[in-house]
């Protein structure tokens, strides 16, 4: 019976498709564990990010919590943008890690002071 199978080609057809798709899966799996392995070695190779201290006015605005720097504005981020909303109107000296959006500037605040005029 196994010969007049391989006569007429099934199996031997079912197997040649089993390899391609094997063969694809195979591929596909490499490419993606690759381009993973990639993108974790840029983020390793990344410095950390360094804080840094900037100093203005607390406005509530659309966008939520900013500070107006000389500089420019900074959308503020993190958990203690809560205690910077009870500031609003006054000048605070912030610290934290400032990242670019597509909103514009954020900082992360690790920790801010009143500025006393």
């Amino acid at each position: 019976m196994l010969i007049w199978w391989k006569r007429k080609g099934s199996v031997k057809g079912m197997d040649s498709r089993r390899v391609v798709i094997a063969a694809f899966i195979v591929c596909f799996v490499t490419v993606l564990s690759g381009s993973l392995m990639f993108s974790m070695l840029l983020e390793a190779a990344a410095p950390p990010a360094e804080e840094e201290t900037i100093a203005g006015m607390v406005v509530k605005s659309d966008q939520g919590i900013v500070i107006e720097a000389d500089d420019g504005d900074y959308l503020v981020k993190g958990p203690k943008t809560q205690e910077i909303a009870k500031m609003a109107g006054k000048l605070l000296e912030v610290t934290g890690i400032i990242k670019e959006s597509p909103k514009g500037d954020v900082i992360e605040v690790k920790s801010f002071e009143e500025i006393q005029e």
